[in-house]
């Protein structure tokens, strides 16, 4: 059929023979099983609820795709379960899903595997922390397939389907599916940070390769002209690194790309191919609506959501476009079901929004014991009550855990989770971090460093709940880890820029200084709980930890603006490698009462001072990142708020106190919605969406039970 908007089927009559074709099908696709598609009315509030009748429609269809979906070569079986697999009766079995999933699972060409791929991570987010070992091999194996196929891009997109994408639209449809690996099966293979991190590369290439100076994307290298499919797919993929790196050049370049767009908008609100406005493709149309849903979801501006839904409204009550096949309805369908879901349903699990635990999964604590931990852990006249018991909720019965692996962190999580569960006095969540800590240090391995460096906290916890856990084999492990980087520390010259430079600063660019005050921190702590106990024959923690201080007076230390700096010759001033280095002269001070100490710790705190926004309530991320680059983020206004509090306390700095307690304001006032804390303020707007760290929520909670134990 042809893909113009000429010679389309009545929009009614497709109707009438999809209902026919449901009656005829529906039994065999089941067998002796009965499945029930949710009706899924949206509220009169709801921007979805003038589409409701088109939904209705299309979701009737969609029960007679699933047969069709083993031979589908296109979007069919992308979009076909996106729809499908979300409308499921709860009380739908999981073997029955993994069985309608089954077909996705064939063997296929690349091209084919583009779409499949999708219908699989659909099929996932029904049952998204069950161990699904078929479903994620299938995906690890497309995801293989494709990425060996686009080593030759332009005889991967020669076909008639790929053809508009060109290689530069094709190399962003990977990028994303890569991206999306990470949300589906973190918790089950150890190796989703390769995906995620070949996800990357393939965006930063695709920044260089394929973006244009007016932000839109040409089709392939040679092109001088923007054309509407891979700028699309390119806002797809660009999302989704922005979710998975949270860092604002990724939106950045997705608005850009949007706005590039405009040239080639109609009044009717659908979108032309190209700026001459030749022709319009209702399929790339629908892969634009769901670009511009998922840059709403991430950003809140609803300029997004409005162009979406107009498109949407093309889609569906213009001549007959999103009725002519059944993938193209489907896709519209889902479109329409996720507009809703980021207007009235905050953990709803479908394609576009990150999978949260479903009501039905078993393990979690019930809300009554969230309550009961609350009440344990915050005074009821708390500053914070609102913010610390809503993130508490969420964190502990939304956010996935398998195991003592948290879902949506960077490693970070465990320290702080394990500390606020036990003295929250839980039994099931926090011994299992506890044991997963403990394996990843039973045998050493230096590829989970970041992990086990965060997740020493958790060791420390366990000291502290003997009853709750094993605090022996904490202590053998906790052990191990100071051996470990207590060797790396003295290899690198207690300045850790070797180690710096092999693991990319940590990952994320952090730097030797942030690098050497994560270690040193532990070290200090160690020596703090264990005074006088060395590791092995040779290591002493004490020494360890001063020894990295010093360590980073030589290279980092700046005498003039009387802060660190994140590197070697940097001239950025930042707030985290600061903030982080006045908690270990705090500690080193409370183990060895030396002034010196003590007032570097003051001196760093008063050269911070270039970096606060006095009107907001805190600190700019680094001085590249204020004026009309304002950037303020909760991960290093976190830590300042941490060193602050504990300056206050041991300088006796009633101010400092003050300055913490603004910080703690601006978390709740400018970062706080929908029960988690937001990653960033970034020219006065704040992330939504999906821009939230599970780690990051866990280390205000800590942060904030502390200072309800220091104000009782």
């Amino acid at each position: 059929m042809k893909r113009g908007t000429e010679n389309l089927i009545s929009r009614y009559a497709l109707r009438f023979a999809f209902c026919a074709a449901t009656l005829a099908v529906i039994r065999p696709i089941f067998a002796d099983e009965t499945v029930t598609l949710a009706q899924h009315q949206f509220a009169p509030a709801s921007p979805a609820a003038p589409l409701q009748s088109f939904f209705g429609d299309a979701r009737r269809v969609a029960a007679a795709t699933t047969p069709a979906w083993s031979s589908a070569d296109g979007d069919l079986s992308a979009w076909g379960p996106a729809l499908v697999f979300p409308l499921l009766g709860q009380g739908v079995a999981n073997s029955t899903v993994l069985g309608l999933a089954a077909p996705l699972e064939a063997e296929a060409t690349a091209p084919t595997l583009l779409f499949r791929t999708l219908g699989l991570y659909a099929a996932k987010g029904r049952v998204p922390f069950t161990d699904t070992p078929t479903l994620r091999q299938a995906v690890a194996r497309n995801l293989r397939t494709i990425e060996r196929a686009t080593r030759d891009l332009e005889a991967f997109t020669a076909g008639k389907d790929l053809a508009p994408w060109g290689s530069v639209g094709a190399g962003a449809w990977l990028a994303y599916l890569e991206l999306l690996y990470r949300d589906y099966f973190e918790l089950e293979d150890p190796g989703a940070a390769r995906w995620n991190a070949d996800g990357v590369r393939v965006v930063d290439e695709l920044l260089v390769r394929g973006r244009l100076p007016d932000g839109g994307f040409r089709r392939d290298p040679r092109d001088e002209i923007a054309s509407l499919w891979p700028t699309v797919l390119a806002i797809h993929a660009l999302v989704k690194a922005y979710e998975n790196q949270e860092l604002v050049q990724y939106e950045s370049a997705a608005k850009a790309a949007a706005a590039a767009l405009e040239a080639m908008r109609a009044k009717d609100g659908g979108y032309f191919s190209t700026a001459d406005k030749t022709e319009r493709d209702p399929r790339a149309n629908a892969y634009l609506a769901g670009a511009l849903l998922l840059l709403f979801k991430d950003t809140g501006d609803v300029q997004y959501r409005e162009r979406a839904v107009a498109t949407l409204r093309w889609l569906t009550s213009g001549p007959g476009a999103a009725a002519r096949d059944a993938a193209l309805a489907g896709h519209v369908a889902h479109l329409v079901m996720l507009l809703d879901s980021l207007a009235t349903q905050p953990y709803e699990n479908l394609l576009g929004r990150r999978p949260m635990r479903l009501s039905v999964e078993l393990g979690a604590p019930s809300g009554k014991a969230v309550d009961a931990m609350a009440a344990q852990l915050r005074p009821a006249t708390f500053r914070y009550r609102d913010l610390f018991d809503a993130v508490l909720h969420t964190v502990v019965e939304r956010v996935p855990e398998v195991a003592g692996d948290i879902a949506y962190d960077y490693g970070d999580a465990p320290g702080y989770a394990a500390s606020v569960l036990l003295h929250g006095g839980d039994k099931r969540i926090a011994p299992a971090i506890v044991q997963r800590e403990e394996r990843l240090l039973s045998p050493l391995r230096p590829r989970n460093f970041d992990e086990i460096s965060f997740g020493a906290g958790a060791l420390f916890a366990a000291h502290d709940h003997p009853d709750l856990v094993d605090a022996g084999a904490a202590d053998r492990s906790l052990r191990r880890y100071l051996l470990l980087s207590g060797g790396l520390a003295m290899a690198d010259r207690y300045y850790m820029d070797w180690l710096d430079w092999l693991t990319a600063g940590g990952g994320f660019e952090y730097g030797p200084t942030v690098i050497g005050a994560q270690i040193a921190t532990t070290q200090l702590r160690y020596a703090e709980r264990f005074p006088g106990q060395s590791i092995g024959w040779f290591l002493q923690p004490l020494q360890v930890g001063r020894a990295l201080i010093d360590g980073a007076d030589r290279p980092a230390w700046d005498p003039t603006r009387h802060v660190y700096r994140a590197r070697p010759g940097s001239d950025t001033v930042w707030l985290l490698p600061n903030a982080m280095m006045i908690i270990d002269l705090l500690q080193a001070h409370a183990m060895t009462h030396e002034a010196s100490y003590l007032a570097r710790a003051e001196d760093v705190a008063d050269g911070l001072d270039a970096l606060w926004d006095d009107q907001r309530g805190a600190y700019f991320a680094s001085s590249e990142q204020m004026g009309d680059n304002a950037y303020q983020s909760l991960s290093t206004n976190s830590y300042a708020a941490l060193a602050l509090l504990r300056l206050a306390q041991a300088a006796h700095q009633p101010a400092d106190q003050d300055r913490a307690l603004r910080i703690f304001d601006f978390i709740n006032r400018d970062l706080y919605a929908d029960g988690v804390v937001y990653h960033h303020l970034y020219r006065g707007r704040r992330a939504t969406g999906d821009i939230w760290c599970s780690g990051c929520n866990w280390r205000v909670l800590s942060e904030l039970a502390e200072l309800a134990r220091l104000t009782k």
